[in-house]
C-alpha cells in the first residue's frame, strides 16, 4: 500500500499493510479538530467533527519521495508531532518518537484514487472516540472518552508493536530516533485561542 499528499509530490510505502493495522478509527477530540482548523483543512473534519485514521507502525513506513516538503505543527511543546506536506497543504500522519503508532489520516490513501478498494480491505469504522468533543451528536455507540472497543482494537496493535520493536526507526524522526525531521512549530497560546474562536463562529 502507497501513500501520498494530495499533489503527489509526497509518497510513502507502508510494508506488511493490511495485516499491521487495527484498522479504521474515528477520533473526535478537541486537539485533532483544532489542528485541522489550524492548516485550513477542516474539509477533512466528518460532519461530526471527527478525523479518520489508519494507523501503520512507523518501522513499516518508507518515504519514496518528497521528505523534503514534509513540515511538523504542535498545538503545545508537548503535543504529538503532526507532519504535514507544505507542497499541497495535506496533513500526513501524526506520531509521537519512541511509539508504535504512525496515525496516517484517512486522505493520503484515497488520495490515489484507491478509495473503493480500502473500503474493501479494511471494512467498516473500528472504532470511534472522544465523543465528547463531538460538533452535534456523534454516532450511535460513540463513547464519551475510551470505552472497551477501543482499548480492544488499538491495545492488542501496540503491544505487538512495542515487542517486535516497531517504533524505530521512523522516517519521521533522525537516527536518534527523538529528533523530529522536520523543525516543529509549536502553536503559541495566541495562536491557539484563534483556532477556537475560528471554530466558535463556524
Amino acid at each position: 500500500m502507497e501513500i501520498q499528499c494530495q499533489c503527489g509530490k509526497f509518497r510513502a510505502k507502508l510494508k506488511a499493510f493490511p495485516k499491521s493495522t487495527p484498522g479504521r478509527l474515528v477520533c473526535y477530540c478537541d486537539d485533532c479538530q483544532k489542528y485541522l482548523w489550524h492548516i485550513k483543512r477542516t474539509d477533512l473534519l466528518d460532519a461530526n467533527g471527527g478525523t479518520e485514521v489508519i494507523p501503520a507502525y512507523p518501522a513499516d513506513v518508507e518515504i519514496l519521495r518528497g521528505q523534503e516538503h514534509l513540515k511538523c505543527t504542535r498545538l503545545s511543546s508537548t503535543g504529538i508531532f503532526r507532519f504535514s506536506a507544505s507542497c499541497c497543504n495535506t496533513p500526513i500522519v501524526n506520531t509521537r518518537p519512541g511509539k508504535p503508532w504512525a496515525g496516517f489520516l484517512r486522505c493520503v490513501y484515497t488520495a490515489g484514487g484507491n478509495a473503493q478498494k480500502l473500503d474493501q480491505v479494511l471494512g467498516p469504522v473500528r472504532s470511534r472516540i472522544m465523543g465528547r468533543y463531538a460538533q452535534g451528536i456523534p454516532p450511535v455507540g460513540t463513547p464519551e472518552k475510551l470505552d472497551l472497543k477501543a482499548v480492544l482494537t488499538v491495545m492488542p496493535f501496540m503491544l505487538k508493536g512495542k515487542l517486535l520493536g516497531k517504533s524505530r526507526p521512523s522516517p519521521f524522526f533522525a537516527e536518534d530516533g527523538i529528533t523530529p525531521i522536520a523543525v516543529p512549530y509549536v502553536l503559541s497560546e495566541a495562536e491557539r485561542q484563534a483556532v477556537l474562536g475560528q471554530k466558535r463562529c463556524s
